[in-house]
């Protein structure tokens, strides 16, 4: 009896030890079985997921080449602000805590800065001080990464004179107001020295902003990369007009000049909601007619003939229509200029 009972509890204590292995692997099997049918389920869930976002973003990088005259310098790679704002919106939403440090973000040998407006005073309204904050903003950040390896802090180009929309406030003398003065004036009083200050005195609207932007400053010095700094609203057909110029041709086919431009669109500071609806419906319209233009003016000479023989701003056949205001004394969009 004693030896019966020995030997079922050898047996019993022998299965328990033999037991525990062998129950580990058939949940470990199980468990890999059920991980693989998981596995390739995702696989067919996430994998079309995947290949459509490689899709995008392969488009992405196609476009963001042809929007650019010139592939960027290393060092100085030119970003488009839709591309900036994404990856910022993802890393907000993902909560990632990395931090992009001043030398991982684009350098630039200039930013344009679009003019937009000028009060009565002489004073500038809140969507072009937005603008201006970010030019200074960029420039200080310039200046911080200001390695023998990377380039000096950027020229601030402020590009505007005066709309043809209103009359122009009056300065110390009796002197014309430029609108690229009042925003120079801004800029000192943050503190950016004046030699690293531009101005263009002589466009008149988006197409003017470009065209001499680029004859005034940017070909003379021979940049290769710049930043154009507008509001939201207006940063479609600023786009457009500066693809459009700084990509014109020369007389033997090429490039006028080589220059990568990125973009970046400010908030539309100070703007109520139906002021912006009505400045973009204008904006469209311009726009429309701009890439209508852009379509039969291929070349940097048949630009400056149409620019200055059919554009109200600077064809002296139509000089007498610039202070005629009727158009713009009932426009609600009037309170963005």
């Amino acid at each position: 009896a004693h030896v019966s009972l020995w030997v079922t509890t050898m047996s019993c204590a022998v299965g328990a030890r033999l037991a525990v292995p062998v129950a580990r692997r058939v949940v470990l099997v199980r468990a890999q079985r059920v991980s693989g049918i998981t596995a390739r389920a995702s696989s067919r869930i996430t994998g079309p997921v995947l290949t459509r976002c490689k899709q995008k973003d392969a488009l992405h990088r196609v476009r963001t080449v042809h929007l650019s005259v010139l592939a960027p310098r290393r060092g100085l790679a030119a970003s488009t602000a839709v591309a900036t704002n994404a990856k910022s919106k993802a890393s907000a939403t993902s909560g990632a805590s990395a931090i992009v440090s001043d030398t991982d973000k684009p350098l630039y040998e200039a930013v344009v800065v679009v003019a937009g407006g000028i009060e009565d005073d002489g004073s500038l309204p809140a969507w072009v001080t937005g603008r201006l904050d970010f030019a200074a903003a960029e420039y200080e950040r310039h200046q911080r990464c200001n390695t023998p390896h990377n380039t000096p802090p950027p020229y601030i180009v402020l590009s505007g004179s005066a709309t043809p929309h209103k009359p122009p406030p009056v300065a110390k003398g009796g002197f014309t107001l430029h609108e690229s003065t009042a925003m120079a004036s801004y800029l000192l009083g943050k503190g950016i020295p004046g030699d690293a200050i531009l101005k263009d005195t002589s466009s008149m609207d988006t197409i003017g902003n470009a065209y001499f932007s680029l004859t005034t400053h940017a070909v003379p010095k021979n940049w290769k990369n710049v930043l154009i700094v507008t509001s939201k609203f207006h940063m479609a057909r600023t786009r457009a007009a500066f693809e459009w110029v700084w990509g014109l041709e020369n007389l033997d086919g090429g490039k006028f000049s080589e220059i990568a431009m990125a973009f970046h669109a400010t908030d539309d500071f100070g703007l109520a909601p139906e002021t912006v609806a009505a400045r973009l419906a204008r904006e469209q319209k311009s726009e429309r007619a701009l890439r209508a233009n852009r379509e039969k003016i291929k070349t940097i000479t048949e630009f400056h003939h149409w620019l200055y023989t059919t554009h109200m701003c600077y064809a002296v056949g139509r000089q007498h229509e610039i202070g005629e205001f009727e158009e713009m004394k009932n426009d609600p969009a009037l309170k963005s200029y």
